[in-house]
């Protein structure tokens, strides 16, 4: 069973509200066991996943990440089973992005990732961009639009949230470039709160 809905369809709140709505913890009742040792944990993302890499690999973590990753790359990935799937994905659909494709964007991510079969889910989203005016205002109008949905949720649905937003958990990281945390020691920082995060939110059967 998925995070994501399986409707390519469904609307913008509805997406949201399973995106925003739980870290997922849903495993089949006759055989959890067999279904959490058939699917890894797995890393999925750009540039920022590679830079997590090792420190996801230390937990058993797989890693499928690529310098450069946006949707289409996204979209080009064969769909898995994961027992746990951290998704750090969106920086490089920022540049140029408008209000409206800001909005519609968590459901292009909910679209894709309907097709992939995890039973917990984070997505850590961008950060912030202090040398890149154009990334940073893609970025703030994201996080905007999830902010927005967050507080359009039930308080039940609030409470498990399945974003860790990269504005909160990495803007005070040192980087060169003004995109990539320029030490191994802030990934590994990063990592440890996203694996904080799952670790919270114990699987069924576990």
């Amino acid at each position: 069973m998925s995070l994501f809905p399986r409707n390519p369809a469904a609307s913008l709140s509805a997406a949201m509200a399973l995106i925003l709505g739980a870290i997922l913890t849903v495993a089949s009742p006759s055989t959890p066991s067999q279904a959490a040792a058939a699917c890894p944990d797995i890393l999925l993302g750009d540039s920022l996943a590679v830079g997590m890499g090792p420190y996801a690999q230390a937990l058993g973590f797989e890693v499928i990440a690529q310098g450069g990753a946006g949707l289409n790359w996204l979209r080009a990935q064969e769909p898995r089973c994961a027992r746990r799937l951290v998704l750090v994905f969106g920086t490089n659909d920022l540049r140029g992005m408008s209000a409206a494709e800001a909005q519609a964007y968590p459901a292009r991510i909910a679209e894709v990732m309907a097709k992939w079969d995890a039973e917990q889910v984070i997505w850590a989203t961008p950060g912030c961009f202090s040398q890149d005016d154009q990334l940073e205002r893609g970025s703030v109008a994201l996080d905007r639009v999830l902010a927005q949905a967050r507080q359009r949720a039930t308080d039940q649905l609030r409470d498990l949230p399945a974003i860790n937003s990269g504005r909160q958990s990495r803007c005070s990281f040192p980087s060169r470039d003004g995109i990539h945390p320029s030490t191994g020691m802030a990934y590994q920082v990063w990592w440890a709160g996203l694996a904080e995060v799952l670790g919270r939110h114990r699987l069924a059967g576990a």
